[in-house]
């Protein structure tokens, strides 16, 4: 019990040397399994592994419990919190999230706004690496799982307004988008004259 350390919030590994990165809703969650090898699959309050420095308040393998606005249960959930939203890559040096491409935040919690100078098409954005430097797959991705600092640049080509899914439903004559990814799924709203996702 003397012989292991016991790492401070946001640091892990066995030295307390690795950094964690920020949680966000699971895009897609990663199914864990069976992870106490019991044969079969826990429930959502059911925890296998309490303490991690990961998940401080414990794992389940079953989803999470959750509830509609209404109050009631949901059997089957999905979108747990994870880090950098099972989106991207933990810098463990840093603790900052390296996102797929598509997504941005600081948790790789939102989907980008397309973008002609970020656009995989080729022949878009400026230069030979273009590409890479906005972190959009090509030939030679960016994705390494080192963080880097770069901002999104010309959202919606500059000829439009990046919106989250719920503010692009209301604009269309005051519809309700309120499922999880209301605040995560995003769009452009374009100028007038100008179209095209």
């Amino acid at each position: 019990s003397h012989d292991m350390c016991t790492c401070d919030r946001n640091f892990q590994g066995a030295d307390c040397s690795l950094r964690t990165c920020s949680f966000g809703k699971a895009h897609v969650d990663t199914p864990r399994g069976d992870l106490d090898a019991s044969l079969t699959i826990g429930d959502h309050n059911d925890i296998i592994l309490a303490g991690s420095t990961l998940y401080p308040y414990g794992i389940t393998e079953g989803f999470p419990l959750m509830s509609d606005t209404a109050g009631t249960v949901i059997a089957n959930t999905a979108h747990d919190y994870m880090e950098c939203s099972n989106k991207g890559l933990c810098d463990r040096i840093n603790g900052l999230c390296e996102c797929l491409p598509g997504y941005d935040g600081a948790a790789c919690q939102r989907a980008s706004c397309p973008s002609k100078a970020n656009s995989s098409t080729p022949g878009s954005g400026q230069g030979e690496r273009s590409n890479t430097n906005f972190k959009v797959f090509n030939a030679n991705s960016a994705f390494h799982g080192r963080a880097a600092e770069v901002v999104q640049r010309d959202q919606c080509s500059g000829h439009g307004t990046c919106m989250t899914i719920e503010q692009l439903a209301f604009l269309d004559h005051g519809n309700t988008h309120d499922l999880w990814d209301k605040d995560v799924t995003m769009g452009c709203k374009c100028d007038p004259g100008y179209t095209g996702p």
